[in-house]
Order: structure tokens, then sequence, then C-alpha cells
């Protein structure tokens, strides 16, 4: 690794040659790549991670350019795993990224993220998002939800065992919305650098921020402090809906 090529984040007390080893050896699986997917694929790959998998089996549509950082006009009607794979590749070429075409499901997600040392919520419907719930506790590996509509996007790190998982705090959560999800385009960047955020933390073993709440229009923040449900039929009681 060529710890000069990273050394303005390496002086970043928190992080430290030390911390960037650590992301070195690091696996990541991305699921989805859309919005906030491709954004956090750009960006965990220029932090150093050692290798990212990223899962999708959508082409890419003129609709989605908006609100992504590194498709063209070009790549339209093309596999966004595949885009994404051969740009990272060239942004560092330390990093070793696989572009997967796979729809995930109950079948097969178990095998799509047994190496993972955490999965990156790209998704964009609540079904989905609790298939990856049931498969990280039951695996116990962490994961990071995420999720924008309109101006609002939403940020939880979710470690098994330790926090609580999406089951818990679902009534806190907009469910599957019908028609299109309205989003303004420069939000999913921002919620995709504060999930990317919650994951490097959870990967260096610090503590998380509970769940993150933002509005770009009214620029309102907040964190909130959840606990966890010791009735939860996930992540208590281990008893798998969707899996």
């Amino acid at each position: 690794m060529n710890l000069n090529r990273y050394r303005r984040q390496i002086i970043v007390k928190r992080l430290g040659e030390k911390g960037q080893y650590i992301l070195s050896e690091k696996h990541i699986i991305i699921l989805g790549c859309g919005g906030l997917g491709s954004n956090s694929a750009n960006i965990l790959v220029r932090t150093g991670i050692g290798s990212i998998d990223i899962v999708d089996d959508d082409l890419l549509d003129l609709t989605n350019l908006h609100r992504t950082s590194l498709f063209n006009e070009e790549d339209t009607s093309k596999l966004k795993c595949q885009i994404l794979e051969e740009k990272l590749q060239q942004i560092n070429s330390e990093v070793t990224v696989k572009g997967i075409k796979k729809r995930i499901t109950k079948e097969n997600i178990e095998s799509v993220v047994k190496r993972a040392d955490i999965i990156i919520d790209g998704t964009d419907n609540m079904e989905t998002r609790f298939l990856i719930n049931e498969v990280a506790v039951k695996s116990n590996i962490p994961w990071i939800y995420a999720g924008v509509h309109g101006t609002v996007g939403m940020v939880m790190g979710i470690i098994p065992r330790q926090t609580p998982c999406l089951k818990c705090i679902s009534q806190s959560i907009v469910d599957n919305i019908e028609g299109e999800i309205p989003v303004l385009g420069n939000l999913p960047v921002i919620i995709a650098s504060i999930q990317c955020t919650e994951a490097m933390k959870t990967l260096l073993g610090k503590q998380l921020s509970g769940m993150i709440i933002y509005d770009i229009w009214k620029q309102r923040f907040e964190q909130i402090d959840l606990k966890r449900n010791p009735d939860c039929m996930c992540c208590s009681k281990e008893q798998f809906e969707f899996l």
C-alpha cells in the first residue's frame, strides 16, 4: 500500500497509519449501486478499503444521472455494476473492485455476503432491507442502513447484538412508497458520505452515532439514540421472517 496516497487522511488523529492499514484489510459488500450505492462505492474506493463487491443487476437509466457522481450519458443502458467496476478500478488500482450482476433474493443473499466485513445498503425498498437485516443478524455481520426521500436522508449503523436492528426501529422509518421515489439530486452523495463515515467507524471499532436524519432543504440535522427492543423478533428472538 502506498501510504503517501493517503497521507492527508492518515494525519487525521481519529484514523492514523494504524487505522489506514486496518481499512486496507477489509472487504465490503455494497448491495445496490444507484444514487446511494454508487456514491458510497466511489468514496470507499478513494478511502483505501481493501476490496469491494458491488452487487446490482440493473441497467443505467438516464434518470439515474442527476443523483450519481461517476456515470455519464454514454453509460446509459449498460450494467451499473460493471461500469462502476471499470471506473473505480481506474481511480484506485490498489483496491480490488468486483461488479456482480445479481438480484438479491432470500435464496442467494447468504452466499453473497458471507465474506463481508460490513454490508453497505444501497437498495431502495424496505423488503430488501429487512432481508439484509436478517442475514446480517444471522451471520453476525455489521451493516449500514441508508435511505433518501425528497430532501430527507437517514443513516444508521447496525451491529448485531450490540445496537438496535432495523426491525427494532421499523416504526421510525417510512415504508415503501408507490411509484417513483422523489429525490433531490445532491442528497444521496451527502447521505452516502455519512454512511461511509459510519462504516469506517464500525470497521475501526469506534462508537457509532445512532440514527442520523438530515433534511438538506431545511439544513436540519438530528441524531437519535435508540435502544434495542428486547422483544424484537429478529435480533432478540432470531426469528427470520424474510430469509
